[in-house]
């Protein structure tokens, strides 16, 4: 059975617990204590129960990107992204993206976790909508290396829905590193 809380945790996870940003921007929390199903006479029992934490943001409206990649290159042309007035909300200078490579989690670590805001510029229209102009990765797969990951707007704190997006080959070893394509400038 899964918990679901919007506030304090009540459950003690202690040093083998896990916890994991998932697509929807919600966070999975399982683990406890490293007694074997010792559920009486300790101060922290083992836990079954599951978590998952719903951040504050999810009683904002999510901005609705269009234009997201399914592969990022290190380095390249950049692409873009559009957003409408509501997602915007009249504040395109707050837009970002982010890709985040949610890891692996265990013993209260999160190895392999990785974030990386990709640098934009943007064009505001008329109508209060508007376009960010995103860089690929930068050239250099040793700052986020090759693999799945999840690429999100992010307005004003509150992000879209992750879309999953490959980065570089998707396989370790040599990557192709490509000069970085200029961005307009923000309009």
């Amino acid at each position: 059975m899964v918990q679901r809380w919007f506030g304090v945790q009540h459950v003690p996870r202690m040093y083998h617990s896990s916890a994991i940003l998932l697509p929807d921007g919600s966070i999975f929390v399982s683990g406890s204590n490293a007694n074997n199903d010792v559920e009486t006479g300790v101060p922290f029992p083992t836990e079954y129960r599951v978590e998952k934490f719903y951040p504050s943001y999810f009683n904002s409206p999510r901005p609705q990107p269009k234009g997201l990649p399914e592969k990022l290159s290190y380095g390249g042309a950049p692409f873009d992204v559009t957003l409408s007035a509501q997602d915007l909300g009249g504040n395109i200078q707050s837009a970002n993206v982010v890709v985040i490579r949610p890891g692996f989690s265990t013993h209260a670590l999160n190895m392999g976790q990785r974030m990386l805001q990709l640098d934009s510029t943007y064009t505001h229209n008329a109508d209060g909508s508007g376009v960010l102009h995103v860089s690929q990765m930068p050239p250099n797969p040793a700052v986020f290396a090759p693999g799945p990951a999840l690429i999100f707007v992010v307005v004003n704190g509150v992000p879209s829905i992750g879309v999953p997006v490959m980065v570089g080959s998707g396989q370790l070893g040599q990557q192709t590193a490509l000069p970085v394509g200029p961005l307009p400038a923000s309009s």
